[in-house]
């Protein structure tokens, strides 16, 4: 299409993206991005992460700024877990020096002045809606709370799901030299932090607790005392003191910081009328994989695409869904389980950190026992000792070796048979059948797709996690490698391979 209209509602990475290449594109279109913040508001989220498959894609699309996004970002810190026992501090290897990190608001800056650079009008401090504008194509870019969703959410079929988790974006005012995980205890309260370098003088330092915590620890009553869009400075106090060591006795940064739960957004639709959808507008993944700065700024290059390659708006808009649909669902379902393996860390957090490391890195499904192995062998090789001296040296020989020593199952025991295949193991249809189990063997069987084997060896580690039950999950013979990790990171005790 060419001499468009494209209204942009929204100034962040997806609609600034997309703007800029719309009118990279077509110089002729008319491109319009409507922020509702001023040009001095300070942004939230302090540094967001971005893979290289992610920089991969955006250099494909566009390799100016892919380049410009690379200048301005932080790289090379290894990822490490920080495991405290008494007066005793580990640090475990999680991955080398992969990571790339930015501030939110010098990425804003970055694309904002690409999208002006081509052409691209930015009007900050307009507050407007859909119904105000008169457009060819209104692309709604405003976020997870988005206004021009909600108005239209009937017709794009709205679904929102509100995570158990509690979480806060904080930050500090120094790089730290690998990112890192660390879990403090304050009595009966748990509280983790993901920290990690955005630029020379800057961290992110994300916290998150669980309910039980958050009544333990009075936390309630530090939001209740917090008037909306405020810090909740009772917690920043509380966390100071609780992750000083990790600290290094500096304060955190904040920004209208306060305890929240992740919303996880989906939409049957992300297309009505002349109204289309991108970034967390359309979708949300939990943050523990990394992932909404990456779905934003792919979403983007693919509707540039769809509207520069096909001269009819509706049917550009259904292309654009149709590519990324399918990778914007697996990676929800990956982040999803990344999420409950989070929400669920009070449950974990007395393994041995090598241990932990392994179930962390294979908490998602996308990566295997051996990538592990092959990525930190010093690391695997502890975990996996677990089941057996000397674990072989040459990964490839792993999953042979994993489920050599898995237990078997005794056909003559009385075993509870259980079907399951539904994708949340901490739902309440979960909590009622593992409070019903009677046997102290379950058997977990179902469908053989993806998500379903996916379910079951996610119930067997809830059910491992919470109980001294042994867990059998069946699980068909091609999925030895998704097998060989459930078995090494302790979701169940062995499998029963089906044809």
């Amino acid at each position: 299409m060419k001499n468009l209209s494209v209204a942009v509602i929204g100034g962040g990475p997806a609609g600034l993206l997309t703007a800029r290449l719309v009118k990279r594109d077509d110089p002729t279109a008319d491109v319009v991005v409507y922020e509702r913040n001023g040009t001095d508001t300070a942004t939230f989220g302090f540094g967001v992460g971005l893979t290289e498959a992610t920089m991969a894609n955006v250099h494909r699309a566009d390799p100016e700024a892919a380049q410009a996004i690379r200048d301005a970002s932080w790289a090379g810190h290894d990822l490490r877990l920080r495991h405290v026992d008494g007066d005793v501090t580990r640090d475990v290897a999680l991955h080398g020096a992969r990571n790339l990190a930015i501030g939110r608001a010098t990425l804003l800056a970055v694309l904002e002045k690409l999208a002006a650079d081509s052409g691209v009008e930015i009007r900050h401090g307009a507050h407007v809606t859909a119904a105000d504008l008169d457009a060819d194509v209104i692309v709604a870019a405003d976020g997870v709370r988005s206004s021009t969703r909600a108005a239209v959410a009937d017709e794009v079929g709205f679904t929102e799901d509100i995570g158990r988790g509690l979480y806060m974006w904080c930050g500090l005012d120094v790089a730290i030299h690998d990112a890192f995980f660390s879990a403090r205890w304050r009595d009966d309260a748990l509280f983790v932090t993901h920290a990690y370098p955005y630029d020379e003088n800057r961290s992110t330092f994300l916290l998150e607790t669980d309910d039980e915590s958050f009544a333990a620890a009075g936390l309630g009553e530090f939001d209740a005392l917090t008037p909306a869009g405020e810090t909740d400075r009772q917690s920043i106090a509380l966390l100071e003191d609780v992750f000083a060591d990790d600290l290094e006795n500096r304060g955190l940064l904040h920004n209208r910081s306060r305890w929240s739960r992740f919303s996880t957004v989906s939409l049957q639709r992300w297309s009505t009328r002349n109204i289309v959808f991108v970034g967390d507008t359309a979708h949300t993944a939990h943050y523990t994989l990394g992932s909404g700065t990456k779905l934003a700024l792919e979403d983007a290059i693919a509707l540039a695409s769809a509207l520069r390659d096909i001269d009819d708006r509706d049917e550009a808009f259904a292309s654009y869904e149709a590519s990324r649909r399918p990778a914007v669902e697996r990676f929800k379902h990956l982040a999803h389980r990344s999420q409950r393996w989070w929400e669920s860390y009070r449950y974990r957090v007395t393994a041995s950190p090598e241990h932990i490391a392994l179930s962390y890195m294979t908490r998602a499904g996308n990566l295997s026992v051996v990538d592990f192995a092959r990525s930190e062998p010093a690391t695997a090789a502890v975990a996996l000792s677990a089941l057996g001296s000397a674990p072989p040296a040459d990964p490839a020989d792993l999953i042979d070796w994993i489920l050599d020593r898995a237990a078997p199952l005794d056909p003559a025991a009385d075993i509870a048979v259980v079907e399951w295949s539904e994708p949340d193991a901490w739902s309440k249809a979960a909590d009622a059948l593992v409070v019903g189990l009677q046997s102290d063997i379950v058997r977990l069987t179902g469908p053989d797709d993806g998500l379903s084997v996916d379910a079951r060896i996610d119930l067997g580690e809830r059910i491992k996690l919470t109980s001294d039950r042994q867990v059998f999950v069946e699980l068909p013979s091609h999925s030895r490698p998704a097998a060989a990790s459930a078995v090494a990171a302790g979701r169940c005790d062995g499998v029963v391979f089906t044809a």
